[in-house]
């Protein structure tokens, strides 16, 4: 991932790649029905196969802010959001 100054973003890198005349059909047929264009229904069909493999999963660890905030008290914030929120206590 590159760091733009905003936001991350992906980068990608540019293939070619050589099939057979009924695998391109059955691949732009596929793209047709899903109203999408051919790189995206090939990138999709990447994903389903071959999954998150090459990712790192995140876990608990990535996110070393969770439960930081915790004020202690037995109110449940996330469900009394609008009503704390109302209170002026933020």
């Amino acid at each position: 991932m590159a760091y733009t100054g905003v936001e991350e973003v992906e980068t990608t890198k540019r293939i070619q790649i050589q099939i057979d005349e009924g695998m391109y059909e059955a691949l732009r047929r596929r793209a047709f029905e899903r109203r999408q264009s051919l790189a995206a229904t090939i990138r999709e069909a990447l994903e389903e196969k071959l999954g998150a493999r090459g990712r790192r999963r995140l876990t608990l660890r990535d996110f070393p802010w969770v439960g930081a905030f915790a004020s202690g008290k037995p109110d449940n914030v996330s469900e009394r959001h609008d009503e704390v929120l109302g209170e002026g206590r933020w």
